[in-house]
């Protein structure tokens, strides 16, 4: 037909006039149309006091009514389909929904109307977002004050906002909206009715201890478990524990070891015991004094390790980063006021060690960014060992001085640098991980170290326990000689831990240490690894001190898969 119009036009002139006013005209149609569409199925978003919207949806099956939940994430596009005086309609995901007016704006700015928000643990808040932590805090409960929220931070999948600018004492700081609610009583709550502790301490440090320590000022809502897709953990992780050393003196052995064994990954210590970093890391220039001290031993650079950390990936290897995290002669020794000392300020020799306090912000945030620097050679998994308070410290109590500045329960403190980290490393797309000593579990109370078994599960990709069988004494776990049967030890102690870790919503991933030392035969390896499968459990991680080549080979045919 265009073909006829053009033919009877005597100029291209009148030709494009033609066209022109053709494409105009069809171009105010289309706008006309999508206004009135507009006006009768307008967008709106969807506004909710908390992540989630959720809404009970009637359907009726077999004659009778029931209704299903559906979780509608804050700040969710919607295209209204039917509006009413009181109440619109659209469809999610295939679901016809109704909902009263008010729960539908206009822009996703006015889904973002907070007031007022309430920690669910102690924060600390910062003067920049993402910026470090600074000594200000918000309390557990607290209400504070939302000044902004940048519709940038809305994640609207999940309908959580990433920070939120509020104001503290005249002064303006940045709060992670992890671990914030809209009302007190939802940061208050407990989240979990089961959690089971035993009163043991109260015995030293008074009635309630135990309940605060363990239970008011722990945040146990469940947290989503990580799972990147360019990052996958394997479902049977399999490793020995290795020092950097032996890594790149031996690398051939450790290359072809999963030719012999069921071994597929690696622990490889990069931070160890008391304090020196063996790769050469440019992060202990802004905690310490002296940084040459804690290198003097370095074996590779960053990019090194970053070579050889990909060279066992290709080879099919999972890595993971070891770091000792509190146990730290020379940050202690370098940052006296950030460590456990006397009354009098002079550092406390303990079983040997000068140790930093878990209390020290600056000892979270130096380990954490060790593990960033680490975390940025693609390594796949960051595990911090030693998370953890001295043990032995009540007897010393009165004379000691653990720079708790705010008040924490030892428990509260761990759970806060674990949270703190996962938050930190999140961007790298690594796992977190933590190890635990096996008497927390076993004796259901944090052994007046900080290690509340559930406390650190809750908030960790991974969680580690190393129940030894030398560690348990005659008659433990219902066990005559632990020592001779760490097969029995693993299965008992393993059957535990998975009735503790039900208590919690969302339980991370568990992989046990087994003893690798001593004069294990490869069978007592063997049982130890088949009492983990059993139980349902699967993967593990043997402990060889520094995991020499010939230490592994006695024991290598106990490897299995």
């Amino acid at each position: 037909m265009m073909n006829r119009i053009l033919k009877r036009l005597n100029s291209p002139r009148k030709a494009l006039f033609f066209i022109g006013a053709f494409i105009l005209i069809c171009a105010l149609f289309f706008t006309l149309g999508s206004l009135i569409y507009g006006k009768i199925h307008p967008t709106k978003y969807i506004n909710s006091a908390g992540n989630v919207l959720e809404v009970r949806v009637p359907y009726i099956v077999n004659g009778e009514i029931d209704e299903t939940v559906v979780e509608i994430p804050r700040g969710t596009k919607v295209q209204i389909e039917e509006v009413e005086e009181d109440q619109s309609s659209f469809r999610y995901e295939g679901t016809l929904i109704t909902l009263d007016n008010s729960y539908l704006k206009d822009s996703v700015e006015e889904c973002l109307v907070i007031d007022n928000v309430y920690p669910r643990r102690l924060v600390n808040l910062r003067e920049k977002k993402d910026g470090t932590l600074s000594e200000e805090i918000v309390k557990k409960g607290e209400e504070v004050r939302v000044v902004q929220i940048d519709p940038d931070d809305l994640d609207t999948q999940t309908g959580e906002i990433a920070w939120y600018k509020v104001e503290k004492d005249g002064k303006e700081y940045w709060l992670n909206g992890k671990y914030v609610e809209t009302s007190e009583d939802l940061a208050t709550k407990t989240w979990v009715e089961n959690i089971t502790y035993s009163t043991y301490w109260d015995e030293y440090y008074g009635e309630g201890y135990s309940k605060d320590a363990f239970l008011t000022q722990i945040d146990y809502k469940p947290t989503k478990n990580h799972n990147y897709e360019n990052n996958p953990m394997p479902e049977n992780c399999n490793a020995v524990h290795v020092s950097l050393e032996y890594l790149i003196k031996y690398k051939d052995y450790y290359l072809n070891l999963s030719k012999e064994t069921g071994i597929n990954a690696y622990v490889v210590e990069l931070k160890g015991d008391s304090g020196y970093v063996w790769y050469q890391s440019e992060v202990l220039n802004d905690y310490l004094k002296d940084p040459e001290e804690a290198l003097q031993d370095s074996l590779c650079s960053l990019d090194e390790l970053q070579d050889l950390i990909e060279e066992f990936q290709d080879a099919g290897y999972y890595m993971i980063g070891r770091i000792v995290t509190f146990k730290d002669v020379l940050f202690a020794s370098q940052n006296t006021e950030e460590s456990i000392t006397d009354t009098s300020g002079q550092l406390i020799m303990h079983n040997n060690e000068y140790w930093p306090s878990a209390y020290s912000r600056k000892a979270w945030m130096y380990n954490v960014d060790i593990a960033k620097e680490i975390a940025s050679t693609g390594i796949n998994e960051i595990q911090f060992d030693y998370v953890r308070f001295p043990d032995g410290l009540v007897s010393k109590s009165d004379q000691l001085d653990l720079k708790n500045t705010y008040n924490e329960s030892k428990t509260a403190a761990l759970q806060g640098f674990l949270q703190y980290a996962s938050d930190e490393l999140e961007p790298y797309e690594v796992y977190v991980a933590a190890d635990v000593f096996a008497w927390p579990l076993a004796a259901q109370d944090d052994q007046d170290i900080g290690q509340f078994f559930l406390a650190m599960a809750n908030c960790v990709d991974v969680i580690c326990p190393m129940p030894y069988s030398d560690h348990f004494s005659a008659g433990a776990l219902g066990i005559y000689d632990p020592s001779s049967d760490p097969g029995e030890v693993l299965a008992r102690y393993t059957e535990l831990a998975e009735k503790e870790l039900s208590e919690i919503d969302d339980p991370p991933v568990y992989r046990s240490w087994i003893q690798g030392y001593g004069d294990l035969t490869p069978q007592q390896i063997e049982d130890q690894i088949k009492a983990i499968d059993e139980t349902g459990y699967s993967g593990y991680m043997v402990w060889y001190g520094f995991g020499a080549p010939d230490s592994l080979d006695t024991n290598k045919e106990g490897y299995i898969e």
